[in-house]
C-alpha cells in the first residue's frame, strides 16, 4: 500500500516530462534579405510546392484527351 502512492507520483511525473515539446518560431536565413527585410516566399515556400505538385498531378499535357 505505501509503493501505490510512489507508483502514481512517477507515472504522473513521467507523463509531464515527456510530453512532445512545442516547435520553436524559427526564420530561415534564406528568408531575410541584406537590408533587413523579409523575401515572403519562403514563408509560404511549402505550401506552394505542395499546391504546383497538386496542379501537376492532375495536368494531362496539350496532347491528352
Amino acid at each position: 500500500m505505501k509503493l501505490l502512492p510512489i507508483a502514481v507520483a512517477i507515472a504522473c511525473a513521467v507523463s509531464v516530462c515527456c510530453k512532445q515539446k512545442p516547435a520553436k518560431n524559427t526564420v530561415r536565413l534564406e528568408q531575410i534579405r541584406i537590408d533587413n527585410s523579409n523575401d515572403y516566399r519562403y514563408i509560404f515556400r511549402d505550401e506552394i510546392e505542395r499546391e504546383k505538385w497538386r496542379d501537376k498531378r492532375y495536368d494531362k499535357g496539350p496532347f491528352a484527351q
